[in-house]
Order: structure tokens, then C-alpha cells, then sequence
């Protein structure tokens, strides 16, 4: 039973890592590309992934939580709101790397999107 645990385990991993390598790198390809909103709303994506990693990068970024900006960007991805957007309204805070903290963010939400989308395909 182990072996098929570590197996499956690997398969995960494989099926992971084909996802982030089809996840475009180029910034205006991420930008552009569509998000599997459904998929981020069905799994609760928004809450359970994407809010913790914001947190985090708060505070890696400024040092502390801020419980304001950790919702604000959570309110702007529940509302679907453009990269672009919550860029502008982070740059007020985190000045030049708020392009870097978006980017990364958005690689993590079509990461999660398309990981909820084929897990939902595979449970058919």
C-alpha cells in the first residue's frame, strides 16, 4: 500500500509541476491569460489558498500582517478584479514591488485555478 501512496504522491507532484510550466512567465501572457473563475469560486481558492499567501507575502514585504490590505486583495480576486488594479492600489504601499508581488500572485491563481478545474475533471 505504500508504494502505491508514494506513487500517487509523485503522480501529484508530476501533474503540479505541468501545471506551473504551462503557466505563462511573461507579464503581459499572464495578465492576458483567462482565470477559471468558476473552478476559484467552487473550491473556495480565494480563502483557502490564495489569502494565506497573501499574508504571507504582506508580510515578507513589510513586516507585519495588515489585516486591511490582506482583505482589500482578497475583496479585489472575490470580485475578479484585473492584475492591473490591484497592482495600482498595492504600489501605494509596497511602491515597486507591488508588480512583483502581483505577478507572482497571479501565477498562483492560475495555478490553483487550473489545479481546482482538473481536479474537478477527474472526479467526473
Amino acid at each position: 500500500r505504500a508504494p502505491a501512496a508514494a506513487a500517487d504522491a509523485a503522480d501529484a507532484k508530476r501533474r503540479d509541476r505541468a501545471i506551473a510550466e504551462a503557466i505563462p512567465t511573461d507579464q503581459k501572457a499572464l495578465f492576458a491569460a483567462p482565470v477559471d473563475w468558476a473552478s476559484i469560486e467552487k473550491h473556495d481558492v480565494v480563502r483557502t489558498k490564495l489569502r494565506p499567501w497573501v499574508a504571507k507575502k504582506i508580510v515578507e514585504y513589510l513586516g507585519e500582517e495588515e489585516p486591511t490590505l490582506i482583505d482589500y486583495v482578497a475583496s479585489c480576486l472575490m470580485r475578479r478584479a484585473k492584475p492591473e488594479e490591484i497592482r495600482r492600489e498595492l504600489a501605494l504601499v509596497l511602491d515597486d514591488d507591488a508588480l512583483v508581488v502581483v505577478v507572482k500572485l497571479w501565477r498562483v491563481l492560475l495555478f490553483h485555478a487550473a489545479k481546482a478545474g482538473s481536479e474537478r475533471e477527474g472526479a467526473r
